[in-house]
């Protein structure tokens, strides 16, 4: 396992991948080997790494990915510091890819998508791929329950007001491709709190950015539990909150 430090540069990898996944972890070490496996069999044709950046989880999480020992998988492994938004943009800075890509690591996202996602945003030259649950004909399975969905679709539409300019189906995807010229550009704006990182970058970027959306089937969780829950709520409305105070009444 190469355990990396988020500040150093990029340069210092051996080789560089056209894509890197970026990959946040928390308490998944039984998921650690069927996502791997899920990528391998996913991402055949593109030259791609992942990074898993893993927040000291208690149920040996970074020693399941040591003991993988898969040459295009490395581990961040993060001590004293917590949390989604910061754990991703740690690791997009932590890769020279041209392309970087968020996914949890519960299997719910559809990594199958990613070839599309990469695919796409290089021959419309786009900046952004969202991949979107509430596309028409495609389903919600993973969400657990109904009460989650609901949530999930009214977050979704009060963030759109953030997002006018870039129109997006889902603003509170977790699952998302972009050029890593876009993280480098916007990545001083983001704050490090919260777990809605596309909504955050979106609204951050104060201009319309050039984006595409890719719908996919949103999957039961295959082991694990959910991190959503009071405190992710909470955060979510802060930084709708801060965004719409940034904006300003004139806008």
């Amino acid at each position: 396992m190469t355990r990396l430090d988020a500040f150093s540069s990029p340069e210092s990898f051996a080789t560089m991948a056209e894509l890197c996944i970026v990959i946040p972890t928390f308490n998944e070490a039984d998921n650690i080997a069927p996502l791997a496996s899920a990528l391998d069999d996913a991402l055949g044709d593109v030259d791609w790494e992942a990074i898993l950046v893993d927040d000291d989880s208690p149920d040996g999480t970074a020693a399941r990915i040591e003991a993988l020992a898969h040459p295009r998988i490395r581990c961040l492994l993060r001590k004293g510091r917590r949390g989604l938004a910061s754990a991703a943009i740690e690791g997009f800075l932590a890769s020279p890819a041209p392309f970087v890509a968020l996914m949890d690591a519960d299997l719910q996202h559809d990594e199958a998508q990613l070839p599309a996602m990469l695919t796409l945003a290089k021959s419309d030259r786009l900046e952004l791929v969202v991949g979107t649950r509430f596309a028409s004909g495609r389903s919600a399975a993973g969400f657990a329950g109904l009460g989650r969905a609901w949530l999930s679709r009214a977050g979704a539409r009060a963030s759109r007001s953030l997002t006018g300019d870039t129109p997006l189906s889902d603003p509170m995807s977790g699952f998302f491709l972009m050029r890593r010229a876009l993280i480098e550009e916007l990545g001083p704006r983001l704050s490090p709190r919260g777990y809605k990182i596309l909504l955050d970058l979106v609204a951050s970027a104060g201009r319309p950015l050039r984006a595409g959306e890719i719908p996919y089937r949103f999957r039961p969780r295959q082991a694990g539990s959910s991190k959503l829950g009071f405190r992710v709520g909470a955060d979510f409305l802060l930084l709708v909150a801060a965004r719409w105070w940034k904006r300003g009444p004139s806008r």
